[in-house]
């Protein structure tokens, strides 16, 4: 008998067998009972959690002679499911995504059942489709024959259009838990006498990331380099990863600033082929973890919560960077490395600003009183200045000439921006940048946000080299910079507006953006130095 992979041969056949999504469980099985079977629905999530294999079940399911709380697996419908069945389509969108395909079945859903109650498409990898097969799945999507139910499966849900999604039920599927991970790894290895240690189940539902089909996948191999019992050795030599144990060194050197320490960590996944993807999907896990137990049971973190919760968001950008990285290796150095010298300057703003808290109160403790001349001086800062008038303009004219095909083509740009990050004249803006994202792209206008009011004061202060060098990657554009919460309001009342029929015209934009306060005090300041300026 040919070799079965052990993900296919425990692949789950009933609900009953199928591990975590508990809820989505609940409701598909309701649904069935109470005979309120969905049109269309689109499962999403990451891959290897069963989306697929619960697809097939529920197709089987709605077909089941005998359903009551799961399928019974011996009705004539169950077992025509198990072993094939016409009435029961898969198609893999990655291979058959043409308007072409979706057209042939089209015109194939009008065949009724040849013996089952409902004809069932699982379309895997939806997301995959062109343009013009969504466009053509529409119509049939939306009014489907009574016998026809539609199962959608895709690992990226945001890259389906809303045109399909809302004429879908949507179920969204969690990364099984680490405790299921284990405990079903557990169960198959006693099932084919697979001698393997608890700590090295552990470590594969830590590496397998939420997904069983991988952790199987990896269980599967492990089996097949040894007869004697799975250790940790093996597992790390086969697997090429790093310990857990380093994960958790690697952590405590970004928050102790030792900078020895983390370069070797990182040198070592590259010389022993280790997957970055994995280990810094696994450094942002341990650092959740982290950032949980401190507000639920009250347990130390290193550094402070706000540095941790800013450090996971890092890690998120560095995952997206590595997927198109030609060298992980120089990405994970220079984004560690400027993130360290974030919270390390931070840390020092920190104290020094408890320092001078101090003196503060020192020095009102010694004179209650000071002169009013020194307090005037002391409040005199160099202010940059943003002009209404002109910043509206620029939102209005942005969102009066709005493009879609601008936005997909500045953002396809935005992400090589990490490029200019050593550049002599551009590396200071370009790091700004990275942390904002374009919001809504003109022919002309670009309205850029972000959630650090520090950020945009930078960008403010640094504007021309800001436009410059947006021309230099994509084309010249009068730029606006607003806060995630300023640009919802705006946004919002975009959307009002258009509810209203009120259509936005471009306008002509008179003046500056940035005017800077005090100008004259400041050339004084500049010629003579802040000590020898007084204020009236």
């Amino acid at each position: 008998m040919a070799y079965q992979a052990l993900y296919r041969k425990y692949r789950p056949n009933t609900f009953a067998d199928f591990i975590d999504q508990d809820s989505i469980k609940k409701i598909l099985i309701n649904s069935i009972k109470n005979n309120k079977i969905s049109h269309a629905y689109l499962f999403s999530g990451p891959r290897g959690i069963g989306k697929t294999s619960i697809a097939k079940i529920f197709a089987k399911a709605i077909n089941c002679l005998d359903f009551k709380e799961d399928v019974c697996n011996t009705c004539n419908n169950c077992i025509e499911a198990n072993n094939g069945t016409v009435d029961i389509i898969e198609i893999d969108a990655a291979s058959n995504n043409g308007v072409d395909q979706i057209r042939d079945l089209k015109n194939k859903i009008s065949i009724v059942p040849s013996t089952l109650k409902y004809k069932v498409y699982i379309i895997d990898e939806v997301h995959m489709l062109t343009n013009s097969a969504f466009n053509a799945l529409l119509k049939t999507l939306e009014e489907p024959p009574s016998y026809v139910v539609f199962i959608l499966a895709t690992t990226e849900f945001y890259e389906v259009p809303e045109t399909i999604v809302s004429r879908c039920q949507c179920f969204n599927f969690n990364r099984i838990t680490i405790e299921s991970l284990k405990e079903r790894l557990k169960y198959i290895a006693k099932e084919e006498n697979i001698s393997i240690s608890n700590d090295v189940l552990l470590e594969i539902a830590y590496y397998s990331n939420g997904g069983l089909r991988d952790a199987i996948g990896v269980l599967d191999k492990l089996r097949s380099f040894t007869n004697e019992k799975i250790t940790i050795d093996i597992f790390k030599n086969i697997n090429g990863m790093i310990s857990q144990e380093e994960i958790v060194n690697f952590y405590n050197a970004v928050f102790n600033n030792d900078v020895h320490r983390v370069l070797s960590i990182i040198d070592k996944i590259n010389e022993h082929g280790y997957d970055f993807k994995n280990f810094v999907e696994r450094v942002m896990l341990l650092t959740r973890d982290k950032i949980i137990n401190f507000y639920i049971n009250n347990e130390e973190i290193a550094n402070t919560i706000e540095n941790n919760i800013e450090f996971v968001s890092m890690l998120n950008d560095i995952l997206n960077r590595l997927k198109e990285a030609i060298e992980p290796m120089i990405i994970m150095q220079v984004y560690i490395l400027k993130y360290m010298e974030k919270i390390k300057t931070n840390n020092n703003e920190n104290i020094s600003r408890e320092i001078k808290s101090k003196e503060n109160d020192l020095k009102k403790h010694i004179n209650s009183q000071p002169k009013a001349n020194i307090s005037e001086k002391n409040n005199t800062k160099r202010n940059i200045v943003v002009d209404d008038n002109i910043k509206k303009t620029r939102i209005n004219n942005a969102l009066a000439t709005a493009n879609i095909k601008f936005k997909v083509e500045l953002q396809k740009k935005w992400k090589s921006i990490d490029k200019y990050f050593m550049d002599s004249k551009y590396g200071k803006v370009a790091q700004l940048l990275f942390d904002t994202v374009p919001m809504v792209v003109g022919s002309s206008n670009l309205i850029l946000t972000t959630a650090s009011q520090g950020i945009i004061d930078n960008l403010y202060n640094n504007l021309f080299v800001v436009e410059e060098f947006i021309e230099k990657i994509y084309c010249k554009m009068s730029v606006i910079i607003l806060l995630d919460d300023e640009f919802e309001v705006v946004k919002n009342k975009y959307i009002e507006d258009k509810k209203n029929n009120i259509v936005y015209q471009v306008q002509e934009e008179c003046g500056k953006l940035i005017k800077e306060e005090n100008s004259l005090i400041n050339q004084a300041i500049d010629v003579f130095g802040s000590e020898m300026v007084d204020i009236e």
